[in-house]
């Protein structure tokens, strides 16, 4: 096949029955690490569609290993699905291959996706902490896997440009310390639950479910967090729980869906719905002031006391109480903010009997200072073409605060510069550390077109954007994807020929964006388009 042929090797030889490495016997391998970010499962939602009942949920895929995962596709099946490659590098510079599962093209996505990445299940839950038995499960699903997120920046290897930006069967994979997320609004994303009966239960993501992938460690890919299924006539817990203790609160991320670390509150921020669902518990938050606190901002708590009383602490970031309101025997309780110092607070919310408390509502209206900037740089002026479904963007800025508090950037894309009311919010942006300065916009979320990027920044107390200088094009494929005319692994091979022939020879000595070609950079555009058998 063409991608096979054209790619250099240095150490690789493939066999027919598979693909065997040669490299000297003091090199170790690179492997990656594949794990689930269980933060990422907490933004769930159970919802009922055409009479049945689904959960849906986002799933990370971080790659925690001391070598990237290499992905490439190889020999194209009568199925309409592709071989895929694993590249393993190894620490004297050589690699060597290996057969690793099937590319297939995902109509909805449009574009080539890893197949069985990731399944989904519901378990029982026996007692507080027992594992049970498998009561639902969705299919496995298939991710175009890419560098989305940075993960830990702090392993050895990481490399904090990323490398993968693209949904080919050219290349896919995932850095050091990066990780890839799927939302739970895109398609997959889901168990059926219908007629599972109310109760404790586990919800539980696998990593590569039917090993394809060599990892370094094949026995950490299960993550799981504790979820109730309830139809209302108990108490359910809400959508930021468990957040019980400083623990768990410090555990999630700052600003992500769901998280009771809320980071960013400013202006002002409201969470309805809340309940104290467990006897004897307390719910915990955790958030960002910007400024010193006046006697207009404060936190407060809006609840039916008869139905359970409750009471409202504030703590710093010490975990000492500062400030507490308790035992007014009204539907409210107010902590003044006037006077506190800029930082990171604690809330408790407890019942005066330790009891349960439904549905009370939660509003923090902290202190407004200096405004923070920020300055999108890419898209740079002019216009970026870029194929849809195929292919990822970075969109970078560059971020400051007037006071040096932390900031947090929000990307959205719309066709023209304007908060018009059709801007697309970026769902895996949300509340990105400011300081990081670019985000990956995976095009599947939105349709083909020429897009702006905003940029929304806040310090926890004033909001500010900006738009970026120029747009990107996501272009729609019109091609025709049913048949490898001439067996090159691409479905329109004849019109690729003359691309072929005029990068073959190659006027570069390196590979310089590992994609397998030598003048890769200029060759990307039309490897995406035809690599997907489009």
């Amino acid at each position: 096949m063409l991608n096979t042929l054209m790619r250099p090797v240095f150490a690789a030889v493939v066999g027919l029955s598979g693909l065997v490495g040669v490299a000297s016997a003091q090199a170790t391998d690179l492997l990656p690490d594949i794990i689930i970010d269980q933060a990422t499962l907490y933004d769930h939602v159970a919802v009922v569609v055409n009479g049945r009942a689904y959960i849906r949920l986002s799933n990370g895929t971080p790659n925690i290993g001391a070598g990237k995962l290499y992905l490439y596709g190889s020999t194209v099946n009568g199925d309409q699905t592709q071989d895929v490659v694993q590249r393993v590098y190894r620490t004297d510079g050589t690699f060597w291959d290996r057969l690793a599962g099937k590319f297939v093209y995902h109509p909805t996505h449009h574009h080539i996706h890893f197949n069985a990445w990731c399944q989904y299940r519901l378990r029982e839950r026996i007692g507080e902490d027992g594992l049970g038995s498998v009561v639902a499960q969705g299919e496995k699903t298939s991710f175009c896997i890419l560098d989305l997120q940075p993960y830990d920046q702090t392993l050895p290897g990481y490399n904090p440009a990323g490398q993968f930006n693209s949904c080919t069967s050219t290349v896919q994979g995932l850095s050091v310390g990066w990780m890839d997320v799927y939302t739970r609004d895109l398609e997959g994303q889901d168990i059926d639950i219908t007629g599972v009966p109310d109760g404790n239960y586990w919800l539980e993501s696998e990593a590569d479910p039917e090993g394809h992938v060599l990892e370094s460690n094949e026995s950490n890919n299960i993550s799981r967090i504790k979820i109730t299924l309830t139809d209302g006539s108990t108490l359910p817990p809400d959508r930021y729980e468990p957040n019980h203790s400083y623990a768990e609160v410090d555990a999630r991320v700052a600003g992500a869906s769901n998280s009771p670390n809320l980071g960013p509150v400013g202006p002002k921020t409201v969470l309805t719905g809340l309940t104290i669902s467990k006897a004897g518990v307390r719910d915990y938050f955790k958030f960002y002031m910007a400024g010193t606190g006046t006697s207009a901002d404060s936190v407060r708590i809006d609840f039916h006391h008869q139905a359970g009383d409750l009471d409202l602490q504030l703590y710093n970031s010490a975990h000492v109480l500062v400030f507490q309101s308790a035992h007014s025997g009204t539907d409210s309780e107010t902590v003044s903010l006037n006077g506190r110092s800029g930082g990171w607070y604690y809330l408790q919310i407890l019942s005066q009997h330790l009891g349960l408390s439904p549905d009370y509502t939660l509003t923090i209206d902290p202190p407004a200072n200096a405004t923070p900037t920020v300055v999108v740089t890419d898209p740079p002026a002019g216009n970026i073409d870029l194929f849809h479904g195929l292919d990822a963007y970075v969109v970078k800025w560059q971020a400051s605060d007037p006071d040096s508090d932390p900031t947090w950037v929000t990307v959205y894309l719309n066709t023209a510069r304007a908060l018009d009311g059709n801007e697309i919010l970026i769902p895996t942006s949300l509340n990105t550390n400011g300081a990081l300065g670019f985000h990956t916009v995976n095009s599947t979320y939105v349709e083909p077109g020429t897009y702006y990027a905003y940029c929304e920044v806040t310090d926890s107390g004033v909001f500010n954007g900006g738009w970026s200088p120029g747009t990107v094009t996501f272009l729609e494929d019109h091609h025709n994807c049913t048949a490898d005319f001439n067996d090159d692994g691409f479905v329109n091979g004849a019109d690729f020929d003359a691309y072929v022939a005029a990068f073959e020879a190659g006027s570069g000595s390196a590979d310089t964006d590992h994609d397998g070609f030598v003048t890769g950079d200029d060759f990307d555009l039309f490897a995406a388009a035809f690599a997907a058998g489009c």
